[in-house]
């Protein structure tokens, strides 16, 4: 699972792996400072962990050689065979390629913390199986999926509502990980592998392949569709959050740097999501002459670009997809109040999405207006 590695896997993710590994021993007696001087860092080259020899179901494994993304592409394909050959819905996948990213860079290690191996970074102390088998990705991906057939620590299939779930959420159901927020900042990488590796995440399935206690009116799911509970788009519902938040002053100098002040509360909602969902293009404080009514003057709002009019581009939804529902599911810690995007908004009160109508301000059809070029998140 994953946990304090990841510190010492970020300085060294863009290096060769498998040699990292073999050579543990070798690290302690001649250091790691000196051997960091020599490691190839470059994201372009990054190699996969060469399998050890023995190991069964490896043989046709993608190459350990060449860049990161070419071996990634390979194994999300794997993943996915598994999945398609299971019946089961792309987001099944999407859930598993996301995981896969956090927790192994979608790599099959042979290392890992504890006794951890693999794509999942599964552990044969957890009962998940023994090191040669969560080392043949096919064993591991299904192990992932659950299912009767699995080991005993539950997978996907085996948790009871998962398809209505955060994407995030999902995974963290099944990996129980120490840094559960992880898993839904990977969401559009993965989705840019799975777009190279021509898998369909929309594909309709079985969510819980073939279980026989499976709950009721969950037999076949899209994945696009359920992603949004029945919603256009991909945006998680949430639900009401009935927090108290005090009211609170501008008094921060606004972080994205626009050189007006925001409140406590917006300025530690800028750094959670720079934290959790990578490099953005946001403002917060504006003037707003036009809108007085506004929450940006007030140090009390922000605005996350996506880069484009999402209504034509794909990757430019699915990013702002990700930002908010990253906001409403977070709403409870944060004192998120209410988001706008895709001519939806949602608020913490009534915990669910419904049509933007512009507020009598905007116009809903166009880009800016309805917020399909940025995501507007308002604070308490």
């Amino acid at each position: 699972m994953f946990d304090e590695r990841d510190l010492g896997r970020g300085l060294l993710a863009v290096a060769g792996r498998g040699w990292f590994a073999k050579g543990a021993a070798a690290l302690a007696i001649i250091g790691v400072a000196s051997l960091l001087m020599l490691a190839p860092f470059g994201g372009g080259s990054t190699t996969q962990a060469a399998c050890p020899p023995g190991i069964p179901g490896q043989g046709g494994d993608p190459k350990p050689t060449g860049p990161l993304r070419v071996t990634q592409v390979a194994f999300a394909k794997l993943i996915d065979s598994v999945a398609v050959q299971r019946g089961l819905p792309g987001k099944a996948t999407l859930i598993a390629l996301m995981t896969a990213l956090v927790e192994s860079d979608l790599q099959n290690l042979t290392y890992g913390d504890a006794d951890s191996v693999g794509l999942f970074q599964q552990r044969p102390a957890a009962g998940w199986g023994t090191v040669r088998q969560i080392l043949d990705p096919r064993y591991a991906a299904d192990a992932f999926f659950g299912g009767p057939s699995a080991p005993s620590p539950p997978g996907l299939v085996d948790i009871n509502g998962w398809p209505s779930m955060a994407l995030g959420d999902a995974a963290q159901a099944v990996q129980v990980s120490a840094f559960p927020d992880r898993y839904a900042s990977r969401e559009q990488e993965a989705r840019e592998i799975a777009s190279a590796a021509g898998i369909d995440l929309t594909r309709s399935g079985n969510p819980y392949a073939g279980r026989s206690d499976a709950p009721a009116g969950g037999s076949v799911v899209d994945g696009l569709q359920d992603d949004d509970c029945g919603q256009s788009g991909g945006l998680t519902a949430g639900k009401p959050v009935n927090g108290v938040w005090p009211e609170q002053k501008a008094t921060v100098t606004d972080p994205t740097g626009t050189g007006g002040l925001v409140t406590p509360r917006t300025a530690a909602w800028v750094a959670l999501a720079r934290k959790n969902l990578g490099n953005l293009s946001m403002s917060c404080w504006d003037a707003h002459a036009w809108n007085p009514t506004s929450d940006h003057p007030r140090g009390l709002a922000c605005d996350v670009m996506v880069g484009t009019d999402s209504r034509k581009s794909a990757p430019a939804r699915a990013r702002g997809d990700q930002i908010a529902n990253w906001a409403v599911t977070t709403a409870g810690q944060t004192g998120v109040h209410y988001v706008i995007w895709y001519g939806k908004i949602w608020s913490a009160r009534r915990g669910t999405w419904i049509p933007y109508n512009g507020g009598g301000v905007y116009n809903p059809t166009d880009a800016t207006g309805g917020h399909f070029d940025h995501v507007h998140v308002s604070l308490y």
